[in-house]
């Protein structure tokens, strides 16, 4: 019997480390951001992606951090760790989300998101937005980080129903000028999410 049910134990334990490890789930606090709205765009800052482990889950929609016990739901569109950014779409998931990313765009010029184009996370070594300097949102210069210049991701939502564009727009404490000593992983970021079934952005 104790075989048993160890055995279930680590298939669960397995089946959840793309989001989070075993021993992370029970104490783990859930990491903080401010959320602010100007008309339709939602600023958020010192979002936290400081954790070696989990993913910090959000939902686009309702401005909130999302528990890691609705991990395996539709109530989150994306997700951030370090550098590295999910969407809750594609075979590791359970929604039906997607991500895609337009270089040579400016976030107030995009007016409609794509009708295609969006990839969901697959593996955890093949997810939709790739992890590396220069191809994804950012540039990693051996002591700093910089989001790219004129690069937008545009979000399909968790549930499939809606669309979001994003850009990045620092990953330092505060807002700080990037720098080696300078406290990382805190995301500052503005996005629009449409909610009326059309990928129009307004």
């Amino acid at each position: 019997m104790l075989k048993t049910s160890s055995f279930l134990v680590l298939c669960i334990c397995s089946a959840s480390a793309v989001l989070f490890s075993c021993s992370s789930t029970n104490n783990a606090e859930t990491p903080t951001a401010a959320f602010t709205r100007t008309g339709n765009t939602v600023n958020v800052s010192n979002l936290d992606a400081t954790s070696e482990e989990r993913f910090t889950l959000v939902n686009l929609q309702t401005q909130s951090i999302v528990p890691l016990s609705d991990s395996a739901t539709t109530k989150w569109d994306i997700g951030f760790r370090k550098t590295t950014i999910i969407v809750n779409g594609g075979k590791l998931r359970k929604g039906t989300g997607g991500i895609q990313r337009l270089q040579n765009q400016t976030f107030d010029a995009l007016k409609e998101a794509p009708q295609s184009g969006y990839r969901g996370d697959d593996a955890e070594d093949n997810l939709a937005l790739t992890a590396k300097s220069g191809e994804s949102w950012y540039l990693y210069s051996g002591t700093s980080i910089t989001p790219i210049k004129d690069v937008v991701l545009v979000i399909r939502t968790g549930d499939g129903k809606n669309f979001a564009k994003m850009e990045v727009q620092s990953y330092y404490k505060d807002k700080v000028e990037p720098s080696i000593t300078a406290p990382s992983r805190y995301y500052a970021l503005r996005y629009q999410v449409q909610t009326n079934g059309t990928r129009e952005f307004r």
